[in-house]
């Protein structure tokens, strides 16, 4: 078995392997390419900001001399694979420190920030709920620390690429996790920002169900539920379920709800779907449904 200092050596010795092959072939690839940059921020004025420094940081170093000769995407890529390695050996400060380098080193990258914020708030985030060595209090400021990292990065990437849509719904994600913390008005909004920025319709059931999770929304969440579900599109069987409890949560007068006919089409099909939906772990109300369930079975036409 291969020890474990010696299988660092050698994940170093690839790493930099590959970084002096790039640099070599990069330098001769993209040079013309990154002078015609540099000619043109010269132009126009334009200056990035340096590349992070740690005195410390022997990588770093090295690739802060490429950096301020114009190679910033090259480096930026090198510093990757060393996130990527830290990743491996579930080294989440280092891979925290290289996503800060490479997103500044490359800001108009959306990918780089999205990256960077899911490393954050899944991969490290998962590793220290799994640490049993540690205090309960030592895990909880952990995953507060990296969750507001990955919460940083998504919103840093926005203010750098503010049209950015992948970054947006990214975002609208992250809130709505309900594996981490989920904050769920803020998920409304990022929704409907992103649809603003072009994302596709559907995502206007996203900002639905998310309103159904607020406590004291459900009344804009129905009449938002009633617009849904006036296109076929979004006939799913979540939009059924959550306006069948919202009209109950709401006592939506009798001659204003939606009959079991019009949300399921037959009690049989009802019964199915509310069964399925009670037992929900997605914090949607279920107002109503335990009751229908219980209540006798009626016979439907359609």
């Amino acid at each position: 078995m291969i020890p474990a200092s010696s299988r660092r050596s050698l994940r170093s010795c690839t790493i930099w392997g590959g970084a002096l092959c790039a640099l070599a072939l990069g330098g001769l690839l993209l040079q013309p390419l990154e002078q015609q940059a540099r000619r043109h921020e010269l132009k126009v004025g334009l200056q990035l900001p340096p590349a992070p420094a740690d005195s410390k940081d022997a990588l770093n170093r090295q690739l802060s001399f490429f950096a301020m000769g114009g190679l910033r995407t090259l480096a930026a890529e090198i510093l990757a694979m060393d996130a990527t390695d830290a990743w491996l050996v579930q080294d989440w400060p280092r891979a925290r420190k290289r996503w800060e380098q490479i997103t500044t080193l490359c800001p108009n990258r959306p990918s780089y920030w999205s990256r960077a914020a899911r490393d954050m708030a899944k991969n490290a985030v998962a590793h220290v709920y799994g640490m049993k060595d540690i205090s309960e209090h030592e895990r909880a400021t952990l995953v507060r620390e990296y969750l507001d990292a990955a919460e940083q990065f998504y919103l840093q990437g926005l203010a750098a690429n503010p049209h950015s849509v992948l970054l947006q719904l990214d975002l609208a994600g992250f809130y709505e996790d309900l594996a981490r913390r989920p904050q769920f008005a803020k998920a409304v909004e990022a929704y409907r920002k992103a649809l603003t920025m072009g994302a596709s319709d559907m995502y206007q059931r996203w900002v639905f169900y998310n309103l159904c999770r607020i406590r004291g929304r459900e009344r804009e969440a129905w009449e938002m539920g009633r617009q849904l579900f006036r296109s076929p599109r979004h006939h799913t069987p979540s939009v059924r379920c959550l306006l069948f409890a919202l009209q109950h949560k709401l006592a939506i007068p009798q001659d204003e709800r939606y009959s079991i006919e019009e949300l399921f089409h037959s009690d049989t099909r009802a019964r199915k779907q509310l069964r399925s939906y009670l037992h929900n772990n997605l914090r949607f109300p279920i107002y109503g449904v335990q009751e229908y369930l219980q209540s006798p079975k009626v016979e439907n036409a359609r």
